[in-house]
């Protein structure tokens, strides 16, 4: 007789929750900002102090995106979990989307996109800026633990009870990382996860802990949703949120208390790049901007043409497209290299405002082709596909 697992026929929520959405929107649109502002405002405005205050605004942006995506995974994982603990097709095909999201941070550092110039005039150099972990490298890679460490586990108290251990333990293990040039150890794939000595900008240590705590949020706030946290706060959706928001104002105290100490317990320490205090710090404002999108939604509602939403629904669409269009080469033309820090607020702000725009009819359209018939979501990818696939082939690929 098969036992299933007692969260696997529990009720599960049957509509959207659009909060999730909501932060990672938000996140989006910040990010795009953020990208615009790093690539074009002059070198003394990105220097300057006043802009510090926009630098650490913009630095809750991947964490945010992070939190929102081990969210999104704890909330899709109560919904399919039966299928998620043994091989089947569900499984197969969720193993093949983190893997496509993975394949698409690689595409998107491709020195040369052309086969025959990346064969012959990619140096040594560029293959390691290559093989760096970005964002999509971090969340697909730390989503793929989790995968499998259900598929070992079987049951969701388990997989979030290790997650959790392995958290703190990559949070405080995360200066010592960064003291090992792993480069000269280990193969340049793997040696790009560990830390960023060496062009990773988004390596395992520390950014999957906002990716973990996440989905252990998200773990939790199902449980609360249920009714099965034996907690009286914590006993609703709402009230499990405002324990997040007091465990946030605990976390951000905590990062205050830990730093005098952890300077002089880590033989290699930077608070800015990867101390387990500013990690700390930043968690807890993302707990309370989670609280903030709750509560919004709960309030006023989220109407279903929400931009913002939108975009959150669509970020890996909007996430690429906007890339290629801030950092890619077009023929001769590369919008960065054009630009090269010339601009001002006004034209940064403007450029921003344009850029929104098109993501946001990029998100309409991809949405509005997804709920359409199947087979024109199919001929939509194919088409795509078979173009870049063209590209890549026979284009100069500069």
């Amino acid at each position: 007789m098969t036992v299933v697992p007692r969260s696997s026929v529990s009720p599960v929520p049957t509509r959207r929750l659009e909060f999730i959405d909501l932060l990672r929107g938000w996140a989006v649109i910040v990010m795009i900002e953020t990208h615009v502002v790093n690539a074009t405002l002059t070198q003394a405005i990105l220097e300057s102090d006043p802009f510090q205050y926009v630098k650490f605004l913009n630095g809750l942006v991947a964490p945010s995106f992070l939190f929102a995506s081990g969210l999104a995974f704890a909330v899709t994982t109560r919904r399919k979990l039966s299928d998620y603990l043994a091989f089947g097709p569900k499984l197969t095909k969720q193993f093949g989307r983190l893997l496509f999201v993975l394949l698409i941070g690689y595409i998107l550092h491709l020195p040369k996109f052309s086969l025959s110039k990346l064969l012959t005039e990619t140096t040594e150099g560029q293959w390691q800026i290559f093989m760096q972990a970005d964002v999509l490298h971090c969340i697909a890679v730390s989503l793929l633990i989790l995968q499998v460490l259900l598929l070992i586990l079987k049951t969701e108290r388990k997989l979030y009870t290790v997650t959790g251990v392995l958290t703190l333990a990559i949070l405080f293990a995360t200066p010592v990382m960064w003291g090992v040039d792993f480069w000269t150890i280990l193969p340049w794939p793997f040696a790009a996860y560990m830390n960023g000595l060496r062009f990773s900008q988004f390596p395992l240590f520390p950014w999957s802990v906002f990716l973990f705590a996440g989905a252990i949020c998200g773990y939790l706030y199902m449980e609360g949703k249920e009714g099965r946290i034996p907690v009286r706060a914590m006993k609703n959706d709402g009230g499990v949120m405002r324990s997040f928001m007091w465990g946030g104002a605990g976390i951000i105290l905590l990062s205050f208390i830990i730093e005098p100490l952890a300077g002089g317990i880590y033989p290699t320490y930077d608070y800015w790049r990867f101390s387990p205090s500013f990690v700390l710090l930043r968690l807890g404002i993302v707990l309370f901007l989670l609280g903030g999108m709750f509560f919004f939604e709960q309030k006023g509602g989220v109407a279903a043409t929400s931009p913002v939403t939108l975009v959150g629904r669509e970020s890996l669409i909007v996430y690429a497209t906007h890339l290629l269009l801030i950092y890619g080469n077009f023929g001769t033309f590369n919008f960065r290299t054009e630009v090269n820090h010339t601009f001002g607020y006004m034209q940064a702000f403007i450029t921003t405002a344009i850029l929104l725009v098109l993501m946001y009819g990029l998100a309409l359209v991809w949405s509005r082709i997804k709920r359409g018939e199947r087979k024109w979501k199919r001929a939509a990818e194919l088409v795509t596909a078979l173009a870049f696939l063209l590209v890549f082939l026979f284009g100069p690929g500069e």
